[in-house]
């Protein structure tokens, strides 16, 4: 064993009752393979062993180790709880501690809070997080104890899987869970040198982007709005700018983020088809730091240290596009030269992340997160008369104005009862708002400068939406086979969608008349939700957690009441194979009014009237995983799911749905979404390598609009992504990512039908159909045709390079299409002479250089 452990580098763990201290008398194990050594070394001992990366547990054979001993079940036990730190104080969510001596083990909360509760007694425990060096701590229990333990960054490990890493498919009860970290998020490539974590997203298996280039998010077959997205638990209706283009997040705030798309645990509600937790960082108690990048359209500053050592830190970034710095000067430069007009457009968008953590004591800690973000978007026209020397006076302009965002406040103080309970309290604020301004002016003067002609027209558009809510959230462990969630949320919705103002002014000379009118939409509505879980680790194979969710909303005179259960099944055939199943039932109180399938400022949204019903769904989903070994993780996993109350526009073709009596234009429908994924993922020493097939059908029925099932606009059969990052040495890494999925449906008429002659005048004469038109267009089913197949390869490359004074740059190069495949974005379909319908898809999407650059300081 002594040479195992100095020259094979592997560390065993026993318990003091096991008789280790024996003369060895069998052959030699030095050329051996490690598993045939610890074959040869323990045959015939009663020794049994289990392999677990570095780690070699041993156990007298026939004792019951995996779960809690058998034998300890009388024992005094007592409570270890603390906080997993990295060496700057950031807490880590989602690390492993494991108790290598019981073989139990549990992950920290999303405060980087652990509790776990041994029986008396010696204890080898094991801190673990990806990307950081493991941390062995030997203790003896005797009573209640609160350790804080730092894990050290280690940029040069393999990326590996963390054994026994409790947050992994392969062990965590859930199913449809996904974790991503702050370096998960900022690969190699980034769309127009941004990274996004919208569009880390869509790269998993089970989500459709929708339109190319935007930010949608359609999972398992839901709409865009279906997905819950919460920052630091406050949570964010406006997830995009540029109608799409970037995604809401500053990445360099962002810590973690855990994806839901099936066996939601219950303490989630609001929404049917998935939850984005996003967590930011805390912020450096110890150092000061930050970075600063400069992109091909956008810019990022981001700075953290302590205010107060150990005690408090603040952590604050913020990101702007800043091609509008360029755009305002060379429009002032084109309009100077030109005497008959002016034109103006400038676009920009803002996120602002602040954050200020600090801690009273090992039990009390206190953070408030601020996020605010803006689009804005300007135009201006104006034509003159004559031209601005002759008649400067004289014009007709015309000036519009969108501006759309969010802002989100939390206060959350977490405060530890004991060393089992412990809990957390919120106050949210979330106010989102869009506002549009069209104004016209026609102006004419007469020769002495008098005014002869005046119009002026005036419309004022805006929504907005204010919550303040209240949460509570108790997480409590009384043994490491229970974890118990429980907590209760209230949030006021105020409601103001399409407060307009049209205002018109008109006349020339003494008189002028002055038109005004005003419309205003309020809903206000109360939610209350109360949810309790408990996740139960029955034995060694079976695990189980059950929860339920209880949602009260109310608006007017109308109460609704559901009561969602939730239900997760794992069982763990041996450490490398499990099977998983779960049930959920979730429902929706607001939705999202759109015309459209990209963002747009005039979107808004609405809570579930007296008239309709929130929406609703069941879902069911299974899976198998597998650790192969070291480097290769697979998993393969089925869902179905059916919702009820799905709503769409019956017949509203603008750009601005009217908010008034909206509830009387839409249709109520129903959906059926099923399908399976297959993902496989490698992590070797300088390689990492993703891929992901999913086969998915989305179907969907509106009685109104058609009498049978028909399938959705982005029902993608097929979806293949195929990602791979490899570390060439320290100074360059790459990236290649290849996404391909069946292309998205439209409708197309499949047949000609020529209407009757009729008479059209007193002689009784008839004209030719090519004078009437009489053509009509049959529409046979929703979505019947199938645009051609969508795919893309992106690269990225990092290189990075340190200054004498130690500060990291790091230069970006992206390219986004890299073999320039124009895929469709839309079909133009046109009838020739002869009645027959052509087809032309248009592509507008190239091959897409961009570059970054930051440095860290």
């Amino acid at each position: 064993m002594e040479w195992l452990h100095k020259n094979r580098k592997v560390n065993f763990v026993y318990d003091a009752d096991i008789k280790v201290h024996r003369t060895y008398n069998g052959p030699s194990i030095k050329k051996m393979p490690l598993q045939k050594a610890l074959k040869t070394l323990f045959d015939g001992t009663g020794i049994g062993y289990t392999v677990q990366g570095n780690y070699i547990l041993l156990k007298q054979k026939g004792s019951y180790l995996t779960s809690e001993p058998l034998k300890n079940s009388k024992k005094i036990r007592h409570t270890l709880s603390g906080y997993i730190r990295d060496g700057n104080g950031e807490s880590l969510i989602n690390a492993t501690i494991y108790d290598l001596t019981n073989r139990i083990g549990t992950t920290t909360n999303e405060y980087g809070f652990y509790s776990i509760t041994l029986p008396e007694g010696s204890h080898q425990l094991r801190f673990s997080y990806i990307g950081f060096d493991d941390h062995v701590e030997s203790l003896h229990l005797n009573k209640d104890e609160r350790i804080n333990i730092t894990l050290k960054e280690n940029g040069k490990l393999p990326e590996v899987i963390v054994n026994g890493d409790m947050n992994s498919p392969l062990l965590n009860t859930q199913t449809g869970k996904r974790s991503f970290s702050r370096k998960d998020i900022q690969s190699e490539f980034a769309l127009l040198s941004s990274p996004d974590v919208v569009k880390t997203l869509q790269r998993t298996s089970g989500v459709a982007e929708g339109i190319e280039m935007a930010s949608g998010l359609y999972v398992h077959g839901g709409n865009n709005d279906e997905n819950l997205f919460l920052i630091d638990g406050s949570p964010l209706y406006q997830i995009n700018h540029t109608m799409g283009l970037f995604s809401a997040f500053n990445v360099d705030m962002v810590k973690n983020v855990d994806f839901y798309k099936s066996g939601f645990p219950a303490r989630y509600g609001g929404r049917l088809s998935s939850v984005i937790d996003v967590r930011t960082h805390d912020g450096d108690m110890e150092h000061y730091h930050g970075s600063y990048r400069i992109g091909l359209l956008d810019g990022s500053f981001q700075i953290e240290g302590p205010l107060r050592k150990g005690k408090t830190s603040f952590n604050f970034g913020i990101r702007r596009s800043w091609m509008d710095l360029i755009s305002r000067p060379i429009f002032m430069i084109i309009n100077h030269r030109n005497q008959e007009e002016d034109f103006m457009l400038n676009y920009y968008f803002h996120d602002l992340n602040a954050k200020i953590t600090h801690i009273f004591n090992n039990r009390s800690k206190i953070y408030l997160s601020v996020y605010s973000g803006n689009d804005a978007l300007n135009t201006k026209y104006k034509w003159y008369y004559m031209d601005k020397k002759t008649t400067p006076d004289d014009y007709d302009q015309s000036k519009a104005r969108f501006s759309w965002g969010n802002l989100n406040t939390a206060i959350n103080w977490n405060y530890q009862f004991s060393p089992k309970l412990f809990s957390n309290f919120t106050a949210v604020y979330t106010y989102n708002r869009s506002h549009y301004k069209y104004v016209n002016d026609d102006i004419e003067h007469t020769y002495d400068k008098k005014i002869s002609s005046i119009s002026h027209t005036e419309h004022n558009y805006r929504s907005t939406i204010n919550d303040l809510g209240s949460r509570m959230a108790f997480d409590y462990r009384p043994s490491p086979h229970h974890h118990i969630r429980f907590g209760q949320d209230y949030t006021l919705h105020l409601f103001h969608p399409q407060t307009q103002l049209h205002m018109d002014i008109y006349g020339g000379g003494d008189e002028i008349d002055t038109l005004r009118t005003t419309s205003a939409n309020r809903h206000t509505s109360h939610e209350i939700n109360v949810y309790g879980e408990d996740e139960y680790t029955i034995n060694d194979h079976w695990s189980i957690n059950g929860g339920l969710n209880f949602d009260f909303f109310s608006i007017g005179k109308k109460h609704f009441c559901h009561l969602d259960p939730r239900l997760a099944i794992k069982y763990q055939i041996n450490p490398w194979l499990s099977l998983k199943a779960s049930y959920t039932m979730m429902t929706q109180f607001v939705h999202k009014i759109s015309n459209s399938f990209i963002d747009l400022p005039t979107d808004y949204w609405v809570p579930t009237t007296e008239r309709l019903k929130p929406m609703h769904s069941h879902q069911i989903a299974a899976g198998i995983y597998s650790q192969l070994n070291q480097h290769w993780f697979l998993s393969l996993e089925g869902y179905y799911k059916a919702s009820v109350h799905l709503l769409q526009y019956a017949n509203w073709s603008g750009l601005e749905p009217p908010a008034a009596n909206w509830d009387h234009m839409v249709m109520d429908g129903k959906g059926r979404f099923y399908g399976t994924e297959l993902d496989a993922t490698y992590r070797g020493n300088h390689l990492h390598f993703d891929a992901s097939y999913t086969l998915s059908w989305n179907k969907r029925k509106y009685d109104e609009f058609y009498h049978g099932w028909y399938d959705a606009k982005f029902d993608n059969r097929h979806k293949i992504n195929l990602t791979a990052r490899y570390q060439f040495n320290d100074k360059v890494e790459g990236y290649a990512g290849w996404t391909f999925h069946t292309g998205n449906h439209m409708t197309l008429p499949t047949q000609s039908v020529k209407s009757p002659l009729l008479p059209v005048d007193k002689e009784n004469t008839y004209r030719r159909r090519s004078e009437m038109g009489s053509t009509m267009e049959i529409f046979e089913k929703p979505n019947n045709i199938t645009m051609p197949a969508y795919h893309r390869l992106d690269m990225g490359f990092n290189f990075h390079h340190t200054t004498k004074h130690g500060h990291e740059r790091i230069w970006n190069l992206s390219i986004y299409n890299l073999y320039c495949h124009l895929n469709t974005l839309y079909v133009d379909v046109k009838e020739d002479e002869y009645g027959y319908y052509k087809a032309r898809t248009h592509g507008y999407f190239p091959i897409i250089p961009s570059f970054s650059y930051t440095i860290k300081f």
